[in-house]
């Protein structure tokens, strides 16, 4: 996942819990005993308000349309007057019922996708010693040793001491089948070395043509993993 995803994502999460610190705020002073809220000078109304209008706002933003609105419906029929339920001979208790369950549902489905599950993408380990083995693999050409190196979860897009990171070395050494190896282990393609040459301009100055094609594949497949990560992380 890109860094702008990741950012997009935490920002997301900031909003979602300043909601839920709100709604308990404000749920706090709404009950709060009223000559309490008188020596406070707040107004009851104000406060059950504000704390209608955040739920109305949070369900909004986090429900999709058909269950904004079945919700939306629901508080209006759990909420007429009793003249008018009689009338219309609709019992209230059912719709505060399935109100209360489809809320309960929403925060328990909310809890649960926070839990761990044990299945989450550990992140790489930043090792000068790995990326050293991976570029002597690199320099004997050695499969292998390289894919040994990369199942221990080192981070392949660290920069070596020469300013290049492992691919880049692969690339400006014409070797294709490390290219590809580097590639589906998650190497960027899109870093630069020091001197601001990415692995698919070294991979051009050095004259493979195979190279070049491996590593223009995968910057268009990078491209397209951030930009649906980044719809997902707008969608949330």
């Amino acid at each position: 996942m890109s860094t702008e995803a990741g950012m997009l994502i935490k920002d997301n999460r900031n909003r979602e819990w300043m909601l839920v610190a709100m709604v308990a705020i404000a749920s706090i002073l709404a009950n709060l005993p009223e000559e309490w809220l008188e020596q406070l000078s707040v107004n009851r109304t104000w406060l059950l308000a504000l704390l209608a209008l955040t739920i109305f706002i949070a369900l909004f933003l986090y429900l999709k349309f058909q269950f904004f609105f079945l919700v939306v419906a629901l508080a209006i029929g759990a909420n007429m007057p009793s003249s008018v339920s009689d009338t219309l001979g609709i019992s209230r208790m059912p719709l505060v019922i399935a109100m209360a369950a489809m809320v309960g549902i929403s925060l328990i489905n909310y809890v649960v996708a926070l839990l761990p599950t044990g299945l989450e993408v550990k992140p790489k380990e930043k090792s000068k010693e790995g990326i050293v083995a991976l570029f002597y693999a690199i320099e004997k050409g050695n499969l292998v040793y390289a894919q040994k190196v990369l199942s221990m979860n080192f981070d392949p897009n660290l920069i070596h001491d020469n300013g290049y990171s492992p691919l880049m070395y692969a690339a400006a050494r014409g070797d294709a089948k490390m290219c590809d190896l580097l590639v589906r282990n998650g190497a960027d393609v899109n870093l630069m070395s020091r001197d601001g040459d990415t692995a698919l301009e070294l991979a051009l100055r050095s004259g493979s043509a195979e190279v070049a094609d491996i590593l223009k594949k995968a910057r268009a497949d990078q491209i397209a993993r951030e930009e649906a990560a980044r719809a997902k992380a707008q969608k949330k």
